[in-house]
């Protein structure tokens, strides 16, 4: 598949398939709604959403409604499906002004739990977002509400006061946009957050990192048994069976056709410089997370660079999941090259990552399209339990807005990032100039842009505390079909 473009090589305009005039902002609309309006609309989007995992497996979904009841924020985080449906009909003028800033790559799950640390393909750590499963094309300040308001959910749940948190906010924006101006004077391609230009949490969440040793990472989950490596076996790690692993070695096979092969290389110094991709060991895993109740991922132990143990590396693949986005953002193009999800997902985190981990790839289980990466010492998610003092918060978050500037701005047709290897993104309706988009979006309304997100922020924050009381009562109750 190659790159689509029209004969000046510009972004080809497509008409938005949700509505950004509406008379009212999204946010009045619904805190306008009666308790049992608002209940039943909860209901219906998760039934509906939801409906062929709850018939395939109400167990675990009953097990994941139970985590989202549990807070505000667990219910945020499992419950993008009625985020978008929220805003498919909003007062959005800043994409209203320029509707290619409703057609860039965004992050579609951007909520403050989704950064961490990842060692990139050069060997450097990195503090970036992570977890791309949700990755779409849609307006960019979908990104920056969704993102805000989890910042307002955190920020709640710590005590702090509603002026504290609108500070809060405000600083994370102000932050996102002072590099989305940095981009549009400087190179971006090679921004990346790392132990040379960071200080206080995140740095020493990088460091912390760094000490970690990929052989006690490996013992945590295997043994040595006549002098090699395989999983340990639990409740949660079984064994698979023949035809099972039949179909996981062909699927694996298929896997290695997406990684480029410049990431295939290792260090010439050693003995081969391929890395040998011999399977030793696979295992099924059930997933504990909130977002993939029910869903079995496999994990494979890999023969590393030598025939010496501490080389080995694990591998996951797991079933990619459609984006909550794409229920909203109808568009014939992207339903062509996002068929398959694990390639969508593996796209995205092309085109929004400075450099993407070596292992990074998809492929087909029978009929099941999946993500497959590697399960490494050095990803490490951010922690905000230890994050409580108010100035720590306020140097975090804006890290957070420069790396949502990040992803935002690099992901475009001027895009370095993407191997001639790999599935070309689908750039005939994506912006040539992201942040040059988003600057002509904001049209140097900088304060209103602002006042409009944090406005956003505090009364969704509002909402999703009071959405989460209303599912509790629902679930508890058996409002849900199925379940």
């Amino acid at each position: 598949m190659s790159r689509i473009y029209n004969n000046n090589n510009r972004y080809q305009s497509n008409r938005l398939s949700f509505d950004v005039h509406a008379p009212q902002k999204a946010i009045y609309r619904i805190r306008a709604q009666s308790d049992i309006h608002r209940t039943q609309f909860i209901v219906d989007t998760f039934s509906q959403f939801f409906n062929a995992g709850i018939r395939e497996n109400p167990t675990a979904f009953r097990g994941r409604f139970r985590k989202m009841a549990a807070t505000p924020f667990n219910f945020y985080r499992g419950s993008a499906v009625l985020f978008y449906q929220d805003l498919k009909i909003d007062q959005d003028q800043f994409i209203a002004r320029n509707q290619a800033a409703g057609q860039v790559f965004i992050h579609g799950d951007l909520h403050a739990e989704n950064f961490g640390t990842y060692l990139d393909n050069n060997g450097i750590l990195n503090f970036d977002v992570n977890d791309f499963d949700e990755g779409y094309v849609g307006p960019f300040t979908w990104d920056v509400k969704r993102l805000i308001t989890s910042i307002n959910l955190i920020c709640y749940s710590k005590g702090f006061s509603d002026r504290e948190i609108e500070h809060i906010l405000i600083v994370f924006i102000e932050e996102y946009l002072k590099q989305v101006y940095e981009f549009c004077k400087h190179s971006k391609d090679h921004f990346a957050l790392t132990l040379k230009n960071t200080t206080g949490k995140i740095k020493k969440l990088l460091n912390e990192t760094r000490i970690k040793s990929h052989v006690a990472h490996l013992d945590s989950m295997t043994i040595i048994e006549n002098y090699d490596r395989r999983f340990i076996r639990t409740k949660y790690t079984q064994d698979v069976d023949d035809n099972l692993r039949d179909n996981l070695m062909h699927a694996f096979e298929k896997y290695l056709e997406t990684v480029p092969e410049n990431k295939k290389q290792v260090d010439l110094n050693v003995n081969s410089s391929q890395l040998t991709y011999k399977i030793k060991d696979i295992v099924a895993r059930s997933s504990p997370g909130i977002g993939s109740a029910g869903k079995v991922s496999y994990s494979f132990l890999i023969e590393g660079r030598s025939e010496t143990l501490e080389n080995d590396i694990i591998l996951y693949m797991k079933p990619a999941q459609k984006s909550a986005v794409s229920y909203v953002v109808r568009n014939p193009t992207l339903d062509e090259y996002f068929k398959h999800d694990g390639l969508r997902t593996v796209l995205c985190s092309y085109a929004m990552q400075a450099s993407t981990p070596k292992w990074l790839g998809y492929t087909t289980l029978g009929s099941i399209p999946c993500l497959v990466d590697a399960v490494t010492a050095h990803s490490e998610d951010l922690d905000w339990s230890d994050i409580n003092d108010f100035k720590d918060v306020l140097e975090v978050i804006q890290y957070l807005g420069r790396a949502m500037a990040k992803i935002h701005c690099v992901a475009d047709s001027d895009c370095l990032n993407t191997p001639k290897d790999v599935v070309q993104l689908p750039f005939s309706i994506i912006p040539k100039d992201t942040e040059f988009t988003i600057r002509d979006a904001i049209h140097g309304e900088d304060d209103e842009f602002i006042q409009d997100m944090v406005e956003f922020g505090m009364l969704y924050g509002e909402q999703v505390r009071r959405d989460h009381r209303l599912f509790f009562e629902a679930f508890r109750n058996n409002q849900f079909p199925d379940l």
